[in-house]
């Protein structure tokens, strides 16, 4: 590496910057504002002794499982218990689209080949995404740390946890650099950042049901924060391993970098044979075969996940000693209309129907990457009408999210009931937990086919609804809002508090048909917008 091959950085850092002068503000503040909230959730337990109803917590086994011991026994350290994975989820997302938005992305629209006709080295934009990302991360773990100041943490312990979080944004930014020169399309990237973040959090939450001290806090930034132990021993050293952790895929990156042609990948796509197979003459085999490995990952993911899961709930659910809070979630006994031997798997199955919907929402955003590529351009020329095109799309993304949760159910209600012993009863059960989950994801796909078809340049404005739907389930547990708030998130309407022998069917099918309402409108946008063309 020479000077001149970082020609350019500061004046690209300042065109990222403006060009995300939206985005990075909600960026950096959502952790904040995901802080306060938990920081709400206890401080509303305080009548009852916050350090009594920590150790309650520290003693029940399924929140355990989840979330591991508990560090310190205060507001600080119950905001680290419990906020962390929900920051470091967040920070990463964050770290892996700007990178990818800043790199891959440009190659695919041409905007690359144009910033390297001027005086600008070939490692400058990837310098300047990491700097980016870099720069927002630490910024947004300076305002964690003085957001738990201006709450009575120390300042201490403060820091080293918001220097904590950095970290892992970090880490995820390199994961998303690393990401970018293996495939020459920006969804692949994004698929490794996101499964990335996945085996994170899987990783994390098996170092918690280890009892939080095993290996896995070394090598999954998930469960760094009980590497610092911030308020709780303050091991500030830690962050100079977890900098070297954090630099090694962004060093990669710069080696692979080197290796491959703007616009092209490491690894190289398959040519295809001369001529296609009959059965990929219409637009529907076309959109299967652009989604299919897409598709195949996620369902491997997920089927590890949910197979975990099941083995060891049953065993989890039956230690007893569950805690009143999780209990009596919005103050009712759900837990025993649930079932005892089903919350923790109820729970389980609802954060995986979150991540099933992202999968929702990428798979029809695939649409853009094809117009923004120029390919939609090429097949609408033909005898290919755009609702055609865009449904198809639609219903592969569709059937295949359908297809996730059936998967899952089939999975999970077969290790359940083994492991319980009950196989013809228990498999129904869980298989029907996972079905009801279809109609909040569509409608999430909807909302996306929505913004695509009307508004394509704002089709991040999706993301920003799936965190609103997110925080309100937060929101909910902190009993900052009730119910009847809760209910404007269409997951509430196959909640884990509700017992699906007697989930209402109706509520699934107004979702149903609201998400062919908002797919309708969307391929009706689509049909009368303009298509963005490489002319």
């Amino acid at each position: 590496m020479k000077t001149r091959d970082f020609a350019g950085i500061g004046t690209l850092f300042r065109l990222f910057l403006r060009r995300d002068r939206f985005l990075l503000p909600l960026w950096l503040f959502l952790p904040v504002i995901l802080g306060l909230v938990t920081a709400a959730t206890f401080s509303a337990m305080a009548s009852q002794g916050l350090q009594s109803v920590l150790t309650e917590f520290d003693k029940d086994p399924l929140i355990s499982a989840l979330l591991g011991p508990v560090m310190s026994f205060d507001l600080s350290g119950a905001i680290v218990w419990r906020g962390t994975s929900q920051l470091a989820l967040v920070l990463g997302i964050g770290s892996l689209f700007t990178l990818i938005r800043h790199t891959r992305a440009d190659e695919e629209t041409g905007r690359s080949e144009l910033i390297r006709a001027y005086v600008v080295g070939p490692y400058a934009s990837l310098t300047a995404a990491l700097l980016l990302a870099g720069v927002g991360n630490l910024a947004a773990g300076v305002l964690i740390a003085l957001s738990i100041i201006a709450l009575g943490g120390a300042a201490g312990g403060s820091f080293l946890f918001g220097a904590t979080m950095s970290a892992v944004g970090c880490f995820f930014a390199g994961i998303g650099a690393l990401g970018v020169q293996l495939r020459e399309n920006s969804g692949t990237a994004r698929g490794i950042g996101v499964a990335a973040l996945g085996l994170g959090i899987a990783m994390a939450i098996l170092n918690n049901f280890g009892g939080g001290d095993t290996l896995l806090r070394w090598i999954t930034p998930m469960a760094w924060q009980r590497v610092t132990q911030p308020f709780a021993g303050n091991h500030g050293w830690s962050l100079v391993y977890f900098a070297a952790f954090a630099a090694v895929p962004a060093v990669i990156a710069y080696v692979l970098s080197a290796r491959r042609d703007l616009g092209a990948g490491v690894l190289l796509a398959r040519s295809g044979p001369p001529e296609a197979a009959p059965h990929l003459s219409s637009p529907l085999a076309l959109a299967w075969r652009l989604q299919k490995r897409s598709f195949i990952g996620w369902l491997v993911g997920a089927g590890l996940y949910i197979v975990v899961f099941a083995a060891i709930s049953p065993g989890l659910s039956n230690a007893g000693g569950m805690s009143d809070w999780l209990s009596n979630l919005g103050g009712t006994s759900w837990s025993d209309e649930v079932g005892l031997g089903y919350v923790f798997i109820s729970i389980s199955f609802y954060l995986i129907s979150l991540f099933v919907a992202v999968y929702a929402m990428t798979a029809v955003l695939r649409l853009q990457i094809e117009e923004n590529e120029g390919r939609a351009e090429m097949l609408l020329d033909k005898q290919v009408s755009r609702v055609r095109w865009m449904s198809s799309h639609l219903t592969v993304a569709s059937l295949c999210s359908a297809a996730l949760l059936v998967a899952m159910g089939i999975a999970g209600g077969l290790v359940y009931g083994l492991a319980t012993g009950d196989l013809s009863h228990e498999f129904w059960h869980i298989f029907s937990m996972n079905v009801s989950k279809i109609p909040p994801v569509w409608i999430l796909l909807g909302v996306t086919a929505l913004l695509y078809g009307l508004w394509p340049r704002i089709t991040a404005l999706g993301w920003v609804v799936w965190l609103s739907f997110s925080i309100l389930e937060l929101a909910w547990e902190a009993q900052i809002i009730d119910w009847s708030l809760m209910r404007v998130s269409p997951f509430s309407y196959a909640h884990y508090t509700i017992n699906i022998s007697n989930l209402p069917l109706l509520p699934l099918f107004w979702l149903l048909c609201l998400s062919v309402i908002l797919t309708g409108l969307g391929l009706f946008g689509f049909r009368n917008r303009d298509v963005l063309t490489k002319a």
